[in-house]
């Protein structure tokens, strides 16, 4: 495992509770997370606030902090995108739970090499069309 004060931080950055619940189900497979901070978007919140937050929070971060957004376009992924170049934060949009541990697991090996490609791999490669490759398996096209 990888020193501790060079390791990531992973933010979660989502509308709503996403993140949280998100993280929650992450820890049922993982076991617990730490240095995992949710920062939620909710109905009537100022983006302002948001920014203003996750300021805050970043100012203790290390260089290599990893942002996870939930779709590209929204308001978190805009308000990541403003921190994306202050230092070398890794910002990435279409959050899912195969995301989440694959950055959990990188953290946890120590490898931060490729780091943003492995993350971004783990979430396209876990997209399936399950009905199409049961189709397959039976032989049926």
């Amino acid at each position: 495992m990888h020193e501790q004060n060079n390791r990531p931080w992973i933010i979660l950055i989502t509308h709503g509770r996403f993140g949280e619940e998100l993280k929650k189900s992450a820890e049922m497979i993982v076991g617990a997370m730490t240095d995992v901070y949710c920062f939620s978007l909710v109905e009537g919140m100022d983006p302002i606030d948001l920014t203003a937050a996750l300021k805050e929070k970043l100012n203790g971060a290390p260089e290599n902090t990893v942002i996870l957004t939930d779709f590209y376009g929204g308001t978190p992924s805009n308000v990541a995108a403003r921190f994306a170049t202050e230092k070398e934060y890794t910002v990435i949009c279409g959050l899912n739970l195969s995301i989440l541990i694959e950055a959990e697991m990188i953290r946890y090996k120590g490898n931060y090499e490729n780091l943003s490609e492995r993350i971004l791999s783990a979430g396209v490669d876990s997209v399936k069309n399950i009905t199409e490759m049961m189709k397959v398996r039976r032989g049926h096209d």
